[in-house]
């Protein structure tokens, strides 16, 4: 496996991000040139912090599928204002299609994975990669920075009635009032969006449901493939919904029948780009 920290600057940016990743590695057995999807995860937190709960186990796990799992620390408040974390998961997808041979991704196939506020930044991948105020600056063709997928988890999508306030709060700041619409996700869903898989859990008290099925209904107009799970119960943050993300203290708030969410998501990805 090839787990390293890539550091990456993007304009505006107060440093660089991180980029670590989880690369299976390719033996004979398995086929040398052998090429598998890239997954870009990007843990949840508000815009305020990431989880670590978010990150690393889900990492793990999808590299033991398989997968070529990348986690993307982003900045957050106050140096992560927009549009800056968005501009550095776009420099991310860019950079594991660059290095692809190295990773031994297929370069077609580049997903991004978020959770709540993850999930809303990586939804912003899936839905204004050719915004110019975000690509412009990394001077490549908007193209290069298109995911092929979205796989997103209780994600924060609007700023609206279903809003999780603090998120927009977070990542918008002194501009909350000019860039609310924008920052809405189901209002900028284009017809070369990419196809998502979406999960969450009926009653979601931080993140309402509804969030969900309106970037479903967004995605459903255009004619975009989604795949839809809601799980009758779960608390926010499941994650991957089994021990390894849940402290002794905190195992109360797991709710098993969500863990299936991993194996219909390594479906839906190898259905699409297997």
């Amino acid at each position: 496996m090839l787990h390293e920290t890539v550091l990456l600057q993007v304009p505006g940016a107060e440093g660089p991000t991180e980029l670590v990743t989880y690369v299976p590695g390719n033996f004979p057995e398995l086929g040398l040139d052998r090429r598998r999807p890239g997954l870009i995860i990007c843990p949840g937190g508000g815009y305020a912090f990431r989880s670590d709960r978010e990150g690393e186990p889900v990492a793990l796990r999808f590299a033991g599928l398989g997968y070529a799992a990348f986690i993307l620390n982003y900045h957050v408040a106050p140096q992560g204002r927009w549009p800056i974390p968005q501009r550095q998961l776009l420099a991310a997808i860019d950079h594991v299609r660059t290095n692809c041979d190295a990773y031994h991704v297929d370069p077609g196939a580049v997903v991004v994975m978020g959770f709540s506020a993850g999930g809303h930044l990586a939804g912003c991948a899936g839905t204004m990669w050719n915004k110019p105020e975000i690509y412009r600056p990394l001077k490549k063709k908007s193209a290069a920075f298109r995911p092929d997928g979205m796989v997103l988890g209780y994600p924060v999508v609007s700023s609206g009635e279903f809003a999780h306030r603090a998120s927009f709060v977070n990542l918008l700041g002194d501009r909350y009032e000019e860039l609310l619409e924008t920052a809405s996700l189901e209002k900028q869903v284009k017809k070369q969006s990419p196809p998502a898989f979406l999960w969450h859990t009926a009653d979601d008290t931080s993140v309402p449901v509804e969030n969900t099925f309106l970037l479903e209904k967004a995605l459903q107009a255009k004619k975009i493939p989604v795949e839809t799970h809601i799980y009758p119960h779960g608390s926010h943050g499941q994650s991957l919904a089994d021990r390894t993300v849940y402290s002794p203290e905190t195992m109360w708030m797991l709710s098993v029948p969500c863990a299936s969410w991993v194996e219909r998501c390594d479906i839906w990805l190898q259905r699409n780009f297997g």
